[in-house]
Parts: C-alpha cells; sequence; structure tokens
C-alpha cells in the first residue's frame, strides 16, 4: 500500500469509521540467504544449550516452513517476507514463555527485528540508544574524560544498540508505533523523538497493548525505527541527540494516554489503529 493510501486509512479510523486494513502491518520483514547466518548467530546465543540443528529446524517452523530445508530453498529463490511465531518456536523446543529479564522468550522475533535495526545503525555510526551520538558531547560529565575512554564508551553504546535483546524490543515497539503514523509533506518540529518515545512506551504502559515487548523505548531505538520506516529525519541540532521527522500530530495526538474521558476516547482510536497489529502478534 503507498504512503497516501495507508494516511487515508489511518484518517479515517481517526473519526470513528470502521476500517478493514489490507496492509499486514507487525514485524514483518524481508530477509535475504545472507541474513541466515546472523539469525543462527542470535539462536544460539539465546539457547545455547540446544542442539544447532533443533534451533534453527524450530526457526524454520517459526518462520512458516516445514523444514529447514524448506526455508533454504525458498531464500535460494530471492528475498522473502518473514514474520516470527515465537509461541510455535517455543512450543517445539519446549521452552517456557516466562519472562526472561525484562520480556517475553522470543528469540526468533528478536533476530528479525535486529536485521532490521542492524541496517539502520550501520548506515547511521554515530546513532546509540541514546539517539545521535558523540564522544564530544558533555553528559554526566564525561567530556572530561580522556578521549580513549570516551570513545570506549561510545563503542559499548554501540554494541548494546547492536546486539542488546532490550534494543531489539523497544526497536520492534517504536516500529510498530510509527507504522500506523501518518506522514507530512515537511519536517514537524511540533513534536521530537524524545516526545514521541513517550507515545510508543504508551502503546503498553497506557493501552496494554504489545506487552510482551515491554514498556519502554529509548530516544534512539525511536530514531531507528523511524529511518527503518522512511520517514525524513532531522537532527536536532549538532549538539542534540534528538530528532524531528515529518510526522503528522494528527495521528500523533490520538496516541496520548491520560486520565478520564481522553484516555477512553483515545484507547477507541489505538484499538482501531493498532487492535489487528496486537491480534496478529498475540501468542
Amino acid at each position: 500500500m503507498s504512503d497516501s493510501a495507508e494516511s487515508s486509512s489511518i484518517g479515517r479510523c481517526l473519526i470513528g469509521a470502521p476500517v478493514v486494513y489490507v496492509m499486514e502491518v507487525s514485524m514483518r520483514i524481508a530477509i535475504c540467504a545472507s541474513d541466515l547466518d546472523a539469525i543462527k548467530t542470535d539462536l544460539r546465543l539465546a539457547h545455547p544449550e540446544i542442539k544447532p540443528s533443533l534451533r534453527i529446524e524450530a526457526a524454520a517452523r517459526a518462520l512458516g516452513y516445514n523444514t529447514y530445508g524448506g526455508l533454504r530453498a525458498a531464500l535460494e529463490k530471492g528475498t522473502i517476507e518473514a514474520e516470527a511465531d515465537d509461541a510455535r518456536y517455543r512450543e517445539i523446543l519446549g521452552l517456557s514463555a516466562e519472562t526472561n529479564k525484562r520480556c517475553a522468550v522470543r528469540p526468533v522475533g528478536r533476530a528479525l527485528a535486529r536485521i532490521e535495526l542492524r541496517k539502520v545503525l550501520d548506515h547511521h555510526p554515530n546513532l546509540t540508544c541514546r539517539g545521535f551520538d558523540s564522544i564530544w558531547f558533555n553528559v554526566s560529565g564525561e567530556r572530561s574524560l580522556p578521549i580513549n575512554e570516551r570513545k570506549e564508551l561510545l563503542a559499548t553504546r554501540r554494541r548494546e544498540a547492536y546486539d542488546d535483546d532490550w534494543s531489539a524490543d523497544q526497536f520492534e515497539l517504536a516500529w510498530i508505533y510509527l507504522s500506523r503514523q501518518e506522514r507530512t509533506a515537511t519536517i514537524n518540529r511540533r513534536v521530537g523523538s524524545y516526545g514521541l518515545k513517550h507515545r510508543a512506551e504508551g502503546l503498553s504502559r497506557n493501552f496494554d497493548l504489545f506487552e510482551h515487548l515491554g514498556n519502554y523505548v529509548s530516544n534512539g531505538m525511536l530514531i531507528a525505527a523511524a529511518y527503518a520506516h522512511g520517514f525524513m529525519v532531522k537532527p536536532v541540532g549538532h549538539d542534540d541527540y534528538n530528532a524531528y521527522f515529518n510526522i503528522s500530530m494528527r495521528t500523533v495526538k490520538v496516541t496520548y494516554g491520560r486520565d478520564g474521558e481522553q484516555l477512553r476516547e483515545n484507547r477507541q482510536h489505538i484499538d482501531r489503529m493498532y487492535g489487528d497489529i496486537a491480534d496478529r502478534m498475540a501468542a
């Protein structure tokens, strides 16, 4: 669906008309054969105690194929659309769905999220969970440290964004939030990435959706999700973590979570905008 067609659907839902989305939006991404090694590595790190052959066969089924051979054959023909069914992965391997540290056990879903996230990070080497990052920012007095220490701290933050499970979940929650936001022709300076990250968190915190992804989104993962969706991204300043996007206040406003009547009214809009995604992702 084109951006204009999607925006039209979103606009109709805001005025209360029932909408049947023909575009299925979730953490469904395009993968190619070269992505298999990254998926295998992520699964090994998640469950090193399980034999590699069992992990990848279960992952293939979680991605909609009967066998790993079937998955490989499909990838040899070209790019495929992939969406993870982690409930099936857990069932095949006898894994518990109980939370692991912050969020649910969902290694295949995280592997797919990382494929998209790492593409963004590779293209934007100054992006960390903080946002646009630099050794020259004076957060917590870091600029008083020797330059080698500052470089190592920045490298550590890059690794956290690149590999941490929590970062992948934050990215996915931000990705879902932005997937149903309208775009404008120009940059909107009325709301920045830091404000929007709270709106993304609100899907879980205020509206009880996508709770398996946690209820926190860092500023940097919101910016990364905006890049992944193709939003126009403009840094607020040369020494600022935050960014502006070409995002419409029309759809941003209905994702505010407040007490009382506004919360109840906005919950109806949220259900129309994101309810079908939540149903698809329910395990």
